[in-house]
């Protein structure tokens, strides 16, 4: 089959929504051309049968099993490793996707000659708890890099496979897939462009994310952060440090006279976290090397 795109849907007890879902989506896919990717994640109730039993009638249905639970991010990840087409867009099982935005992101990626395309929402409404969470983390990754795009977890993504494929293996497994494989594109300077989409409300079964999700992934971009840009996020922890040991230290001389040693300590705290951030910054540019070198050959 001469095709350009595959639709990667990850899915993980979507029993209820898969005999809704697919059969357009299929439907869909067919008429263009594409691929259909689905990734039953190990789910415990009848969401492997129905793929199975589907893709008895779609030979542009592939179907991939997890025997056991794995997350978000490695289902996504095994449907992304086994594209073969140029292009691959990842959507939700749950019926949240529209069908018409996953052209719009493909045609998008065509016109702007991107490497990711990110589905942009524009109506999501996702209460003011796990609104608050999805800002904290967009606020925390925007310190480190300049983010071309507002919607960092957006689960509609669009990818030059030849591009993407090198950073699956550097991604978690979590629900932080999305974030973290957006910022190392972003770090790399590949293009990223953005178009909007609308979203509708789950069509059976409630979403999964949580306050631990969002701290999950908040661990997952700071650990992102060192190991990419280790000098900025150190330099700033000791910086912080230096700071605070100086304004309390002259605080306590002004007050007794004496030198506490609680402020040498903070200066001494923020001196060390400098230097990790040099040695941090100088392994970090030996792996760059390395991965050039591998990338070349």
């Amino acid at each position: 089959m001469n095709s350009l795109l595959s639709i990667v849907v990850p899915c993980y007890n979507e029993a209820e929504n898969i005999p809704v879902v697919f059969p357009p989506l299929l439907a869909f896919a067919k008429e263009r051309n594409w691929r259909v990717i689905a990734v039953d994640d190990g789910s415990r109730d009848d969401t492997r049968a129905l793929l199975l039993k589907m893709r008895e009638n779609a030979p542009h249905l592939d179907v991939i099993v997890h025997k056991l639970n794995r997350g978000y991010g490695a289902a996504t990840k095994s449907g992304l490793h086994a594209v073969e087409t140029k292009y691959a867009i990842t959507i939700d099982a749950d019926g949240q996707h529209r069908l018409e935005d996953v052209e719009k992101c493909f045609k998008r990626i065509l016109e702007t000659d991107a490497d990711l395309v990110v589905g942009e929402r524009v109506n999501n409404e996702s209460g003011g708890y796990r609104s608050l969470g999805k800002w904290v983390i967009r606020m925390f990754a925007s310190t480190l890099l300049s983010l071309p795009v507002r919607d960092l977890n957006s689960g509609m993504k669009c990818y030059r496979m030849s591009e993407a494929v090198s950073y699956l293996d550097l991604c978690p497994d979590t629900m932080a897939f999305s974030d973290v494989i957006l910022l190392l594109m972003i770090n790399d300077r590949k293009l990223v462009s953005r178009t909007e989409i609308e979203v509708s409300p789950r069509l059976a079964d409630r979403s999964t994310i949580g306050t631990r999700t969002a701290l999950v992934t908040l661990a997952e971009i700071l650990n992102l952060a060192i190991l990419l840009r280790p000098l900025t996020v150190f330099f700033r922890i000791g910086l912080i440090f230096v700071l605070l040991g100086l304004a309390w230290g002259v605080f306590i001389y002004i007050k007794s006279r004496t030198i506490t040693s609680v402020a040498v300590m903070m200066i001494m705290l923020g001196g060390l976290s400098f230097i990790l951030g040099l040695l941090g910054e100088q392994i970090s540019q030996i792996r760059k090397s390395l991965a050039k070198k591998e990338s070349s050959r």
